[in-house]
C-alpha cells in the first residue's frame, strides 16, 4: 500500500515513527512518502536526517506570524499527489495544502485520514470562523482519525468524528533514554528545577522565573538549569533580574541527543504554559527520569500527571508549593517518577506507527466498503 502523509515538518520525536510506518506499507507492498509544506519552523535547530521513507517538499511562501509560527501559502500540492499516486492520505493538520489534497483525495476516491495533536485548549488562540468552517469540512469528509491523547480524541467528537473512527497515538520522544537514566535516584539529580524548551512567553519563561525566584528565596532550591534559550543575552538578563544568576546554568537549543544530559539531571522539570498543543517536553522529561509539572494548557497533562502535578498557569503559590512537597521528600519525589514513567509507555515509535497503520488499513477498508455499497 502506497501511503503518503502530508505535514508541516518532520520533527525528531515523529521520524522513527515515520520510519516504522515505512516498513509497515513496505510489507503491504507499498512505501510512505511524506510531503513538508516547510523546510523547517522558526525558532528551531532540528537536523536533518536521512530516512527510508520517500521525503518531498513543497514550494511556497511562508510569513512569520511570531515565535516558531508561520503562515505557508504552498505550491505544487496537487502535482506531487498525482506522482506519487497514494492509495491513501494522511493529513497531519489542517492548512491551505491539507484542504487542497483532501479534496483531490475525495475527487481519486482515496481515503483521507486527519491527525491533530492538539484540542480545544490549545487552538483557540489561532481559532476564526473561516478556520473553523475548514476543520468541521475536513472532520466531516474524513475517514479515519488520529489523536495524540484523550483531549485529542474528545476534539474530535466535538467535531462530529465517528468515535470507533478515532485512534489515540502517543507522541513518543526524540531520543532513546536509558533504564540507568530514568532510575537516576533523586540524591544523584544536580538540577533541582531545570526548564527545557523554548524561552518565550506563551510557554510561560516569565512565570518559570517567579516560581524558581520563590524556591530560592526560600532555601528550596540550590541550582537551576535553563535549556532551550531561544535569546541567551536575554535569558541571562532576566535571570539576573531575579538574582539568580550565581545558582543558574544556561544553555541554548540543543539537538535532540543531548537533551538526555540535562533532563537526566533534574529533579523537576517545570511546564507553565499558556498553549501547548500536545506537551512532547512532558514525555521526553519523565523518559528521563525528571517529575514533571505542567500547567492545564499543556494537551498531555491528564493523560500523564496526577491532579496536584498539574498546577494553574499564574499561581506562583500552588507551584511552589507543589515543589516544595517534592524536594524536601524524596520518597514522595520517587514515588510520582514511577507513577509517571509508567504512564508513558506507549510513548514510543513503534506504537506511534502502529496506531497510524490501524487507522489507514481500517480507513481503506471501510472508504472501499462504501463504495462497493453505493
Amino acid at each position: 500500500m502506497k501511503v503518503a502523509l502530508l505535514t508541516n515538518i518532520v520533527p525528531p520525536y515523529r521520524f522513527n515513527a515515520y520510519e516504522a510506518l515505512h516498513i509497515h506499507a513496505k510489507a503491504a507492498g507499498g512505501s510512505l512518502t511524506v510531503i513538508c509544506t516547510h523546510h523547517s519552523e522558526p525558532q528551531r535547530n532540528w537536523p536533518l536526517r536521512d530516512a527510508q521513507f520517500g521525503h518531498q517538499l513543497l514550494r511556497g511562501i511562508h510569513l512569520r506570524l511570531g515565535e516558531n509560527r508561520l503562515f505557508s501559502l504552498p505550491f505544487g500540492t496537487l502535482s506531487t499527489l498525482n506522482s506519487i499516486k497514494p492509495d491513501s492520505l494522511i493529513l497531519a493538520g489542517f492548512g491551505i495544502a491539507h484542504w487542497q489534497a483532501q479534496n483531490w483525495a475525495l475527487k481519486q476516491a482515496i481515503p483521507t485520514i486527519l491527525q491533530f495533536d492538539g484540542w480545544s485548549g490549545s487552538d483557540k488562540f489561532y481559532l476564526n470562523p473561516a478556520r473553523r468552517y475548514v476543520r468541521h469540512s475536513m472532520v466531516a469528509k474524513a475517514d479515519g482519525f488520529i489523536a495524540a491523547g484523550s483531549r485529542g480524541q474528545n476534539w474530535f467528537e466535538n467535531y462530529r468524528a465517528d468515535p470507533h473512527a478515532i485512534g489515540a497515538a502517543p507522541i513518543p520522544t526524540s531520543f532513546q533514554s536509558s533504564p540507568s537514566m530514568q532510575n537516576r535516584p533523586f540524591s544523584k539529580r544536580r538540577y533541582d528545577v531545570l526548564w527545557c524548551g523554548r524561552t518565550t512567553q506563551a510557554k510561560g519563561f516569565d512565570h518559570f522565573l517567579e516560581i524558581a525566584s520563590s524556591l530560592a528565596k526560600a532555601g528550596t532550591i540550590h541550582k537551576i538549569g535553563i535549556v532551550g534559550s531561544t535569546d541567551s543575552a536575554a535569558t541571562a538578563h532576566a535571570i539576573n533580574e531575579c538574582g539568580l544568576s550565581g545558582i543558574t546554568d544556561i544553555h541554548g537549543q540543543l539537538p535532540p541527543e543531548q537533551l538526555p544530559t540535562f533532563l537526566g539531571d533534574a529533579k523537576l522539570c517545570l511546564f507553565p504554559s499558556h498553549n501547548d498543543a500536545y506537551g512532547v517536553g512532558v514525555v521526553e522529561a519523565i523518559s528521563c527520569g525528571a517529575v514533571a509539572l505542567a500547567s492545564p494548557a499543556v494537551g498531555c497533562a491528564p493523560d500523564l500527571l496526577e491532579r496536584n502535578e498539574i498546577l494553574p498557569t499564574g499561581n506562583t503559590t500552588d507551584w511552589v508549593a507543589a515543589c516544595t512537597r517534592l524536594l524536601e521528600n524524596p520518597d514522595a519525589w520517587d514515588r510520582a517518577r514511577q507513577a509517571q514513567a509508567s504512564k508513558i509507555r506507549f510513548n514510543t515509535p513503534q506504537h506511534h506507527a502502529d496506531i497510524m497503520w490501524q487507522a489507514v488499513t481500517r480507513a481503506t477498508h471501510t472508504s472501499k466498503a462504501i463504495r462497493r455499497w453505493n
